[in-house]
């Protein structure tokens, strides 16, 4: 199977050296490599690729997939919940009021989100502090993935990061794909990509998962993330990873899993900016819990969507999206960028 590398630990200065080395591994990726034994990887199905690195900044030769659904509607995706915190069905776009920059919109495109396509993000932090919980994690995906992709164009990927970003799956709609991923989790992959220098790159691999080519269809996006919310070694920052998932129109679900360590505020900034929502696990809460509400959450999503005023290229905006009943709490990302020229 194919492996390809990319130097994830890059900087600016460096971007002509990175360019040499993708033109010197691109003849490694055309040659099979040898396949691994019961003991290095996980048996797969013939769907099942080798893990990948991700970067976060793309080489000047491989541009930015960028998302176009349409350059004048704005989409917005939301959850509605009541005083007991439960997802809230059956409104209609009559039940909400939308303004960007203080000035109301007219909400011109309006579903239930049950009924758009998921495009689904699992991301697992696997650095030192991380790698307790992965027993637990690897078996709680097994019934997570089954969850979420319920419709023929559901489509998942899954994401490991620590010192790297490692693609364990491509984009698939096969469940039974998914699972094997995940025993990658545990696996060592020294030999993709150049060697780590420690840390935990979660600002790096939002920013590179949100670069993806998430398609043009209208449809609901999330990340869902695994990690104590700790960053060390990123080229980006908190707030460049939630630009990235803004302009991919990506809500991001974090899950704090730690015996007290990390940064859980950041998870919580990370949820809110983007209209996700933050766990955390603990004596009360399983991850498998978890999961079962994230999938609730997504299942009961709102897709609105509206045509916004003249606005300069790559301009941010603020959203204001509220229900008219002042019980309702609605859950949105918070604002957008109009598309770069």
């Amino acid at each position: 199977m194919p492996v390809s590398a990319l130097n994830l630990n890059f900087k600016i200065a460096q971007l002509s050296t990175l360019l040499a080395l993708l033109v010197a591994l691109s003849s490694r990726a055309q040659a099979p490599a040898a396949a691994p034994t019961p003991a290095q990887a996980p048996a797969s199905t013939p769907t099942q690729s080798a893990p990948t690195s991700l970067s976060a900044e793309p080489a000047d030769a491989a541009p930015t997939p960028t998302i176009q659904i349409n350059s004048r509607l704005v989409a917005v995706s939301a959850v509605v919940r009541d005083k007991a915190s439960q997802p809230v069905s059956g409104l209609t776009r009559d039940d909400f009021l939308l303004k960007q920059d203080g000035k109301p919109q007219a909400i011109t495109y309006f579903s239930q989100g049950s009924d758009l396509p998921l495009t689904l993000a699992l991301m697992v932090d696997t650095s030192g502090s991380q790698r307790a919980f992965i027993a637990d994690e690897i078996a709680a995906g097994k019934a997570f993935f089954p969850a979420m992709l319920t419709r023929p164009d559901d489509r998942a990927i899954l994401v490991q990061f620590d010192d790297r970003i490692l693609q364990l799956d491509k984009f698939t709609t096969n469940v039974t794909t998914l699972e094997h991923g995940l025993a990658y989790l545990t696996q060592p992959h020294d030999d993709i990509g150049a060697p780590g220098r420690g840390g935990t790159l979660l600002f790096d691999a939002i920013c590179a998962v949100s670069r993806l080519d998430l398609g043009s269809q209208l449809g609901r996006r999330a990340m869902v993330i695994l990690t104590d919310g700790g960053d060390e070694g990123s080229h980006f920052h908190s707030k460049d990873a939630i630009q990235a998932a803004q302009r991919a129109d990506t809500m991001i679900y974090t899950i704090y899993y730690s015996n007290g360590g990390g940064d859980e505020n950041v998870l919580k900034d990370l949820s809110k900016a983007t209209g996700g929502r933050e766990f955390a696990v603990g004596p009360k809460m399983t991850l498998a819990q978890i999961y079962a509400q994230i999938a609730a959450d997504l299942r009961l999503e709102y897709e609105l969507g509206y045509r916004p005023p003249d606005s300069q290229p790559d301009k941010y905006h603020k959203i204001d999206l509220r229900a008219k009943d002042s019980k309702l709490q609605v859950q949105a990302r918070e604002g957008y960028f109009t598309p770069k020229q």
